[in-house]
């Protein structure tokens, strides 16, 4: 794990296949010791949203072959392993906000509220505030950047969804050699004995333990639900309601192309969940309600 956190240390420019090649090295060194640890998790999947004037669209990328048409991983209702509760809990990192004049608390505590008011699902979304103490799991995996190496922290909190920081560029860089990556969540799952995904209500999708969001710092996040493309800046709270959606297993959606006039990437149709962020979307999309309420309407009972 040394080695290789020290070869993404001293990553160039990449393109987004090698980005990718290079975070699945990341997280295979990850699991290989979660399992050989005893653990009962593993990282099973990777999702992440780019600065779409950057030319390059967000990935997802999964450990497992889960074989499936939404995430992949869900959340069980009742699950014992999670305290058998039926809510959804959300928790914010409390130590790390942006370095930017911006609300990262109110920008995320609004996108989490955004999902919640969707009408067609009953699911609650309980918050649990935010915490007093540095977080996430997946930030304490490079060296020197803070966060909790207890993987089981989250289950034992009774956190299903972490926002876990809005983390230096540098954080970033490591992880994910240099890149133009805005926001990244990780799901991590519940795994048997021998390191397999596990299915306890055979519905076909394996089981969600908890996600981890995290926020890069690199970039100049602002409050601005008119933000457009080429101010070279970022909308917090657009880029919260996308990393929520797939806290709540949602995957991305749209199709994307480059215009040859400027290079520059458009996406459609538009959506919150597509996969590069071109301007500030505040409000979710026909096609972010319609997934939102395929993964969620029956809850608790599906």
């Amino acid at each position: 794990m040394k080695q290789l956190l020290a070869a993404l240390l001293g990553a160039t420019a990449m393109t987004a296949a090698a980005q990718a090649e290079d975070i699945s090295a990341f997280v295979e060194a990850a699991n290989a010791q979660l399992l050989a640890a005893g653990h009962n998790v593993q990282i099973g999947m990777v999702e992440w949203i780019n600065d779409g004037e950057s030319e390059q669209m967000g990935q997802t990328l999964l450990f497992k072959d889960v074989g499936n048409k939404q995430l992949g991983f869900d959340f069980v209702p009742g699950d014992p392993r999670r305290g058998g509760r039926t809510d959804i809990r959300h928790r914010t990192d409390g130590t790390q906000p942006s370095a930017d004049a911006v609300d990262t608390f109110g920008a995320i505590g609004s996108a989490m509220q955004t999902w919640q008011d969707v009408s067609c699902s009953n699911i609650p979304l309980t918050d649990l505030g935010l915490t007093s103490g540095d977080i996430g799991f997946i930030q304490s995996l490079i060296p020197g950047f803070g966060g909790n190496p207890n993987i089981a922290e989250p289950i034992i909190a009774g956190a299903d969804i972490t926002h876990a920081g809005v983390l230096p560029g540098a954080w970033f860089d490591a992880a994910f050699g240099p890149n133009s990556i805005l926001g990244v969540a990780f799901t991590i799952m519940f795994v048997d004995g021998a390191g397999n995904p596990t299915d306890i209500d055979n519905n076909g999708t394996n089981d969600a333990a908890y996600r981890e969001i995290y926020y890069n710092d690199a970039f100049v996040w602002v409050n601005d639900p008119n933000d457009g493309p080429g101010n070279g800046v970022i909308d917090l709270e657009s880029v919260a309601l996308h990393e929520a959606g797939h806290g709540l297993s949602q995957a991305h959606f749209g199709n994307a192309a480059i215009i040859n006039a400027n290079g520059k990437i458009r996406i459609s149709p538009k959506a919150v969940m597509n996969a590069g962020y071109i301007f500030a979307q505040q409000d979710l999309q026909g096609s972010d309600i319609g997934g939102h309420c395929s993964n969620w309407s029956s809850w608790p009972t599906n």
